[in-house]
């Protein structure tokens, strides 16, 4: 993420997980926070999974051991520091990937548990301010605010669901069997298609699927439908990119084009990896995880690939760029690189 003249990011130092500050013109280190601890499973290698959230000046962490810190984005100084999680916890196989969301002054977790899924706290204070009823492990998405029906609805995800609950106190609204071959291991955020659809999408051989949301008046519920069904867009870990009424997306490594309304394939570009898309200047950035950066026309009326050349070292590189004023700041396993897009 970016702050100022800073650019953040939090990454593996030894035995500690960093938050670290770089001035963007020359990359010098300008504040680190450190938590000891150290993620590592055999499939993803070694570090946090999740990304910082940037808000009002401050920065919200959530480290791989379950603690949350609010530090000061200017200067590195910690504000507070909390834990979320039970020593009993179960974690997801491939680590806390979730990123804290922010809103109305709480920041709201979805790490899943046995009595409670997702909870709210403090920004100013860390406290605990509602606990939801729905349980159930956790998975790879993050929270995420979807206006539908004219209403604010949290989307949440644990193992072989997705549901709806009310952001101020965290009441379920609705629930929806979610189910994914490897794992439910669900990654991809939810995408917002009209003012009473949604998006949900996964790799491994799930795919796409639009869900229409309707409210009951005679029982006071909510119906949830399935809209469209589509195995062309099986998004891995990489957001699809929402555009005039398209979707532009990774479809596992495939670059491909659906209408939102239908679901209907525009077109198929070319495999990209496993990598994380932009959108900028009307283009498609592609970031593949070889360390190609890829520029892509965003039309429906067919793929055009604009430039590909090799901007990082060919280690696994599966973070996602960041691109502002003209700099493209990009990382993977080994270095951090910032470009200037504007010369």
């Amino acid at each position: 993420i970016t702050s100022g003249e800073f650019v953040i990011t939090m990454e593996q130092v030894g035995e500690n997980e960093s938050i670290i500050a770089r001035n963007l013109d020359d990359g010098t280190e300008a504040w680190k926070v450190t938590e000891t601890t150290r993620w590592h499973d055999m499939l993803s290698g070694t570090g946090p999974r999740s990304t910082p959230t940037l808000h009002n000046g401050k920065i919200y962490a959530l480290f791989s051991n379950g603690r949350l810190s609010c530090i000061e984005a200017s200067t590195g100084k910690i504000i507070w520091n909390i834990q979320t999680i039970p020593e009993d916890y179960d974690f997801p196989e491939w680590g806390l990937a979730i990123s804290p969301l922010i809103w109305n002054d709480m920041i709201i977790l979805n790490l899943g548990g046995e009595t409670s899924a997702a909870k709210a706290y403090s920004t100013e204070t860390g406290q605990e301010i509602w606990a939801s009823q729905l349980s159930g492990r956790g998975v790879y998405l993050s929270p995420e605010i979807i206006k539908l029906l004219n209403e604010e609805h949290l989307i949440i995800a644990v193992e072989g669901k997705i549901a709806g609950l009310n952001p101020r106190d965290g009441k379920t609204l609705w629930e929806k069997t979610w189910k994914i071959f490897l794992n439910n291991a669900q990654i991809v955020q939810p995408i917002a298609i009209s003012p009473n659809s949604f998006l949900m999408a996964a790799g491994y051989g799930k795919g796409a699927e639009c869900f229409t949301i309707a409210h009951d008046e005679e029982s006071k519920k909510y119906r949830v439908q399935s809209s469209w069904k589509s195995k062309d867009l099986k998004a891995k870990f990489s957001n699809p990119i929402l555009k005039d009424g398209y979707l532009y997306g990774l479809s596992e490594n495939l670059l491909v084009c659906i209408e939102s309304k239908t679901g209907k394939l525009m077109w198929r570009g070319k495999k990209y990896s496993y990598g994380r898309i932009l959108l900028a200047d009307q283009k498609l950035l592609i970031l593949g995880h070889s360390g190609v950066l890829s520029v892509i026309d965003a039309s429906p009326s067919g793929f055009n690939e604009i430039s590909s050349r090799q901007l990082l070292s060919d280690a696994r590189c599966w973070n996602g760029p960041a691109f502002v004023n003209g700099y493209l700041v990009a990382r993977n396993g080994e270095q951090i690189t910032c470009f200037d897009f504007g010369k």
